[in-house]
């Protein structure tokens, strides 16, 4: 599937790509294209039980499907036992936020009275935001070799849609095995 084809898939389920962000790390002097094969762990939710949107073993299917497609994608091999040469973990949470500020004087309102003139307005806004880190190691060493930190907002989104949208937003620069054997 193009990659052109794939921006309409999530756009057209509305997800919104834009309220996301990505950051990746890599440890340098390490070729990822030299392993084969990986398996997904469970990971850590660190969303306080009482506020969780998801159960913790839906959460982890719905990242380890997600995990493994863009994996063999890029010439990963899923196995599911410790003879995988990368293990792949997430530690994932959802919070309350709550933003305020002043506006200022009048605010960009009109006072209704004198006495309104010189006072400040202020605001609030709450929000629901989540984060996901997406960590990889090398099985041998136990030394995390790449990392994905995903932020996001969780306002009014399938959180399964967003997880997806979360991983392949960061498998986008994983390397691809397939690509170095062109050469």
């Amino acid at each position: 599937m193009k990659k052109s084809h794939i921006l309409l898939v999530f756009l057209a389920l509305n997800i919104p790509l834009w309220a996301q962000s990505v950051k990746i790390r890599t440890e340098k002097g390490i070729d990822m294209t030299a392993y084969e094969t990986f398996t997904v762990m469970k990971g850590e939710f660190m969303t306080p039980p009482d506020v969780r949107k998801i159960n913790e073993n839906d959460l982890f299917q719905s990242i380890k499907t997600a995990v493994v497609e863009e994996m063999e994608l890029r010439g990963y091999k899923y196995v599911e036992d410790s003879s995988a040469q990368l293990y792949v973990s997430y530690v994932a949470g959802a919070y309350n936020m709550t933003e305020g500020g002043t506006m200022g004087p009048l605010s960009q309102a009109p006072a209704s009275t004198p006495a309104e003139m010189d006072q400040s307005r202020s605001w609030s806004r709450e929000s629901r935001e989540g984060m996901m880190v997406i960590d990889i190691l090398d099985s041998h060493s136990k030394k995390e070799i790449w990392e994905a930190t995903a932020s996001l907002s969780l306002e009014g989104v399938d959180l399964t849609r967003a997880l997806d949208a979360v991983v392949y937003k960061a498998f986008k620069k994983f390397p691809n095995k397939l690509k170095k054997k062109k050469k």
